[in-house]
């Protein structure tokens, strides 16, 4: 489908990848979009090799940063000037915080340009704090692990362990440790922090599986479903092997949980298969984009371009996908080595870093360089 140069606002921090996965989307999509991202001053950018990267990535149109904070009133008021005086076609959030801002400052918004899809601010809170999840998913007879939210340390007595520890509010894997035995690590620390509300949780023994959405008033419109296969980092992973598949009875568990949300926009669930069982679990769900982004893209379900036709009201043809691999280069080069490769080079993120090769090599200097000072200055 043709479409004419929409300029896309994206109001979000640059200190990851996600931001740049729906600009790519987008572009791969059509080359027509004009791409618009404006930084909070609040962006927190401990390691600065992203913003290089931004810098310098040819597909962004123009690069803003703001002086504001995300949460602010100010930050509303200068991307609606930016709205009014670049002819802003719609706004596009990526990461959690974009979609925050955008539920909270939705109506102000819609009033100068359009607003992509996305959940009620209830539905919004409810997935992003783990402690309203467990309960709304209890409520609605969806299964999921024991969970409970932590008062004190003798409440661990309920559980069999391994158990996990997890903050309500955290986000990407973060923060979370698995425990075998009580006597493992004294908790009092968390007692002592009171800036952090925790949930208690069963560790199932399985696998993960990972489902991406969209969605409009509860229905499913596309989806994907991939199974996590070169995990590393932990609860914080860094993903670089997946396969997509399908499974009538995971995408079953992920519509009831959707329909009884009432979600409109993107969501990314993460889902666990009890070995012992044969149940599912849903652990979380993701307001926002995800890691295996492009691996979507790869496989014919583009998710950014998808959310834009349905907020602007522009129909489409039901998308579907193949069972295919998508791994990272560096996971194609170790499959090649020692024989297990299972998939083509065509099945990897070598296509995206070749087109972009300036942000890559910016990108990849910046962290060489940062790392040869740091162990100049550790000697």
């Amino acid at each position: 489908m043709q479409i004419k140069q929409p300029s896309v606002l994206i109001p979000d921090h640059c200190n990851n990848f996600l931001v740049y996965y729906v600009i790519r989307s987008l572009k791969e999509a059509s080359s027509d979009f004009k791409i618009n991202v404006i930084v909070p001053s609040d962006h927190a950018p401990t390691d600065k090799s992203w913003l290089i990267f931004y810098k310098h990535s040819r597909y962004i149109n123009n690069l803003i940063f703001s002086e504001n904070e995300v949460n602010s009133i100010e930050y509303l008021n200068e991307i609606i000037e930016i709205i009014e005086n670049t002819g802003i076609d719609i706004v596009f959030p990526a990461t959690d915080v974009g979609f925050k801002f955008v539920a909270e400052y939705r109506d102000q918004l819609s009033n100068f340009c359009k607003v992509v899809a996305s959940p009620s601010h209830d539905a919004l809170h409810t997935a992003l704090d783990k402690w309203s999840l467990h309960l709304f998913l209890n409520k609605h007879n969806i299964p999921v692990p024991k969970t409970i939210l932590l008062r004190e340390i003798e409440q661990f007595n309920q559980f069999n362990y391994p158990i996990l520890l997890k903050p309500i509010n955290g986000s990407g894997g973060e923060n979370i440790q698995k425990f075998d035995t009580l006597e493992q690590a004294n908790f009092q620390f968390i007692f002592n922090d009171s800036r952090e509300a925790y949930i208690v949780q069963d560790y199932i023994v399985g696998y993960d599986i990972g489902c991406n959405v969209l969605c409009q008033n509860g229905q499913i419109i596309a989806y994907t479903i991939q199974e996590l296969l070169g995990i590393e980092g932990g609860f914080a992973p860094k993903i670089n092997k997946l396969k997509f598949v399908h499974n009538s009875a995971f995408i079953d568990i992920v519509a009831r949980t959707m329909q009884s949300l009432q979600w409109s926009g993107v969501a990314n669930l993460d889902l666990r298969y009890n070995s012992k069982t044969g149940q599912l679990n849903v652990l979380e769900i993701n307001p926002r984009f995800w890691q295996s982004l492009m691996g979507s893209v790869s496989i014919g379900v583009n998710f950014p371009y998808l959310l834009y036709l349905l907020s602007s009201g522009i129909s489409f043809e039901p998308v579907s996908y193949q069972e295919k691999y998508y791994a990272k280069i560096q996971r194609f080069i170790k499959d090649a080595l020692n024989g297990s490769l299972e998939y083509s080079l065509s099945d990897t993120n070598i296509k995206y870093l070749l087109t972009d090769p300036n942000s890559v090599f910016q990108f990849m200097l910046y962290r060489f360089l940062k790392k040869i000072v740091f162990l100049k200055n550790y000697n």
